[in-house]
């Protein structure tokens, strides 16, 4: 019985060291991974814009802008997604924009990766 159990804990003890030995390799090769894609912002006093190229055909991208208001209060919307290969810009208006009581404080954008 000694031998059986000696021998399980030698395999089981190489299989454990061919493990750690793939693990760092297969954690290198997903860090490998880059992101290849150009998002362009811009803005006016009330909208802003915002678009990305160099994307995959199913990944989509829309604008967020951060709107204030004249108490200094920020708040987030976003624009319509826009598909990854379309090369369109997404807007969006700050609301409440109707005699300067709220701007755009920046703009931004999201992108999902399919």
């Amino acid at each position: 019985m000694r031998s059986k159990v000696g021998s399980m804990a030698a395999i089981a003890a190489a299989v454990m060291t061919a493990g750690a030995m793939l693990a760092p390799a297969a954690a290198a090769a997903d860090d490998d991974v880059s992101v290849k894609y150009v998002c362009t912002t811009k803005h006016t006093e009330t909208t802003a814009y915002a678009k990305c190229a160099d994307l995959a055909r199913f990944d989509r991208y829309r604008v967020k802008v951060t709107c204030i208001d004249t108490r200094g209060v920020q708040t987030s919307f976003f624009g319509p997604w826009r598909m990854g290969t379309s090369g369109d810009w997404s807007k969006r208006k700050c609301p409440g924009t109707q005699g300067g009581a709220v701007g755009v404080y920046k703009a931004g954008y999201q992108v999902e990766l399919f």
